[in-house]
């Protein structure tokens, strides 16, 4: 065997092998692309290497052709796995380089195959036998050059600048002695190969190519940068592996949740406290993925992050409920640890977990008995300034009168105030209708709870609404807390609603909500509230007539006219006038200071023959003013009083005026239609006046109703 058969063999052999050997290792590991890429490089410089000795050999233009454009093809399968590897290994080096080197070799390649004769002759002319200086004789071939041949030399000169640059950069990040192997074996190829070659093809030296030196070169000295790289792998995986025990060790030990994650998110460590809190056993956990453990309630959180992390490449601390085995959530704060791999990429998290579900569970009881207490706070607050004011407006505890009249009343206030029915209270004004609503809640079953009063008539519509339903902070300018209404404040109690025919039309469809469905929102706020309200109306105005009007919503007032409850006016109880009296001297007396003990006959008698058309309050007044001006212990009066005009008549038997008799006949007719004034069957019609005249009469007569 000659010299040169022993050379060239030597070299493809120890390339193969060396291919072959990192080809196994990318088998076993399959995840480390750079040792595929290094076989491969070794490959085709063992392809280079056979293929060039066959060359060397070739006793015929044909077959030294062949071997032409196979060494070729191994020197291209060479080179660009080479690149690619260097890239990719050292994490150096441009891209777009690498790149443009595959994509011109790869056009080389296409020419290589196309051509008769290869990239590299266009024509060959002969076969030259030449000898070595101890005889052995090797082929050289003499032709004409392929015009495209400098397409191959292109990548050279690629390589060499991407070689110098990737040198370059790791030398500025300190890694010497990857740039020496780099740069070094670099240096060698282009000595042997960039040298050699130009010295062979101008005839200044006689020898045969040796370009499957220069890759062996190449490949032995980027194989022993693999070696040295595999070494301190080993001894980092050493270091790596005792440092990984230390720190499950620690983490074993910790009052801590502990769960590692990989870059897909499968669990790959849960410690034993995480599996202690939520009762699972290690096979249950790992290699589930994260999102099995996390709690439902948890899942926007989760995506929140992961959105973080696509934007800032970081996971900040969190709070992330988990689920344990039994379905119970524990609130757990999680501080993440990102991992990275050697090249710097995202390789996984390490979360450590503090369970705080005891913590916060307190901090919650504790923010709701503080929001209760402020809650009942908030309302004795109220209370105690409606109490407040309620205290100064009760000045008689008992209702007074023996009258037939009132006794009627009274049996209609025990027939209805055990049931939760809602009343009705009709009469004049002053009649006491208050009182009477306040009769009806001490008999009634909620007698324990708030009796709380609104005067629809005393507010403008936006305040008595707020009144009503109470406010949100912030629901208009000056709310600058929270304040509850009168129907929370009645809230299993009763709410007397007075004057209500004078409640606004857009408040109107509110209270029937309530009236219905005990529920509202206070204003500026979104929460139903529900209440067990009893409502007790009262109105001094012929209700039918504003619904006629259009001023009072018919399904409410079929609503609160459920149990209906006329009062009567207090000259249809003057029988009664005696007892009031006695009883507003008495209560004056003390209040004014004085010892009034005598009320004479002729002042009870002219007192009982007025028609007070103030009724019971025009009553209190009167006697009063008596009290504070009376000298002495027998009441006087200071007012002066006319006998109504139907005493009058009962008394003289006199005529009475037109008008009179104009009042009279209207009363009759409005009595008689049961006070209906428009319609068919209306007073109105029968009197053949239109119902807004007859309204004008009325109010001008001062016709109104007597509710008996």
């Amino acid at each position: 065997m000659s010299i040169l058969t022993i050379l060239w063999t030597f070299a493809f052999t120890a390339c193969l092998t060396i291919g072959l050997i990192y080809l196994f290792v990318w088998f076993r590991l399959r995840k480390s692309k750079e040792n595929l890429l290094f076989s491969l490089a070794a490959i085709g410089a063992a392809i280079v290497g056979f293929f060039e000795l066959l060359a060397l050999n070739a006793i015929d233009i044909p077959s030294y052709v062949i071997a032409l454009k196979y060494q070729t093809l191994g020197i291209f399968i060479m080179l660009v796995a080479l690149i690619w590897f260097v890239l990719f290994y050292f994490g150096t080096g441009r891209k777009w380089i690498v790149w443009l080197f595959t994509f011109i070799w790869m056009f080389s390649i296409i020419v290589n195959f196309i051509s008769p004769n290869g990239v590299v002759y266009s024509e060959i002319m002969e076969l030259n036998r030449l000898s070595l200086p101890w005889g052995e004789q090797y082929t050289t071939a003499k032709g004409i050059d392929n015009p495209l041949k400098f397409i191959s030399d292109i990548p050279s000169l690629l390589l060499v600048i991407f070689i110098v640059d990737a040198s370059i950069q790791l030398v500025k990040k300190g890694d010497k002695r990857r740039a020496f192997w780099i740069g070094g074996s670099s240096f060698f190829f282009i000595l042997l190969a960039g040298t050699h070659t130009p010295l062979v093809d101008a005839g200044i030296i006689q020898s045969p190519y040796i370009i499957s030196f220069s890759f062996l070169a190449i490949i032995l000295a980027m194989a022993l940068e693999i070696s040295y790289g595999v070494y301190d792998s080993a001894n980092l995986s050493k270091e790596v592996i005792a440092n990984e025990r230390r720190w499950k060790s620690l983490w074993e030990n910790v009052q801590f949740l502990v769960c590692g994650v990989n870059k897909d998110g499968v669990i790959n460590y849960i410690n034993s406290y995480y599996l202690k809190t939520t009762g699972y056993r290690s096979e249950e956990v790992i290699n589930k993925h994260f999102n099995s453990i996390i709690s439902s309630n948890s899942k926007s959180a989760i995506k929140t992050l992961g959105e973080i992390f696509q934007k800032e490449n970081n996971l900040p601390n969190a709070l992330v409920s988990i689920t344990t085995k039994n379905g119970e959530d524990r609130k757990i704060f999680w501080s993440n640890v990102i991992l990275k791999d050697k090249d710097g990429n995202y390789d996984g998290v390490v979360a450590i977990g503090n369970d705080i579900t005891e913590k916060i569970n307190a901090e919650d009881a504790l923010m709701k008995a503080v929001e209760e207490l402020q809650e009942m706070k908030d309302r004795l607050e109220d209370e105690v300034v409606y109490l407040q004011q309620e205290m100064t407006s009760d000045k008689f505890k008992d209702i007074i009168g023996e009258s037939p009249a009132i006794n009627y009343v009274l049996s209609r206030v025990e027939e209805v105030a055990q049931s939760d029915t809602t009343v009705l209270l009709e009469g004049e004004t002053g009649v006491g209708k208050e009182r009477i609503a306040r009769a009806i809640h001490q008999k009634s079953l909620r007698v324990n709870q708030p009796f709380v009063v609104v005067n629809c008539a005393a507010l403008p519509a936006n305040i008595l609404e707020s009144e009503l339903f109470g406010y949100e902070k912030g629901a208009f300018t000056g709310a600058d807390k929270q304040r509850r209404g009168r129907f929370e404040l009645a809230d299993k109690g009763t709410l007397f609603l007075d004057e209500i025919a004078d409640l606004p039309l857009e408040i109107q469809p509110k209270l029937l909500r309530v009236l219905e469905g005990g529920e509202f929102e206070r204003l500026g706020g979104e929460k139903t509230i529900k209440v067990n309200v009893r409502i007790i109306s009262a109105t001094n105005k012929v209700l039918k007539d504003e619904v006629y009007a259009g001023s009072f919503r018919e399904d409410l007032f079929y609503r609160i006219n459920i149990f209906p409850v006329s009062i009567p006016p207090l000259r249809q109880r003057s029988d009664d006038v005696p007892l009031l009296v006695n009883e507003f001297v008495k209560t004056f007396s003390v209040k004014h200071k004085k010892q009034i003990d005598q009320i004479p006959q002729s002042t009870l008698t002219k007192l009982q023959n007025y028609d007070w058309p103030g009724n019971i309050r025009e009553l209190m007044n009167v006697i009063e003013r008596a009290v504070i001006t009376t000298k002495g212990n027998k009441l006087k009066l200071v007012d002066q009083f006319k006998t109504s005009t139907k005493i009058k008549e009962e008394q003289e038997g006199g005529l009475s005026s037109l008008g009179e008799v104009e009042r009279d006949h209207i009363l009759k007719v409005l009595e008689a239609c049961d006070w209906k004034i428009s319609g068919g069957d209306g007073a109105a019609n029968i009197l053949n006046l239109h119902p807004n005249t007859l309204r004008s009469k009325m109010e001008k007569l001062d016709i109104r109703k007597s509710f008996k």
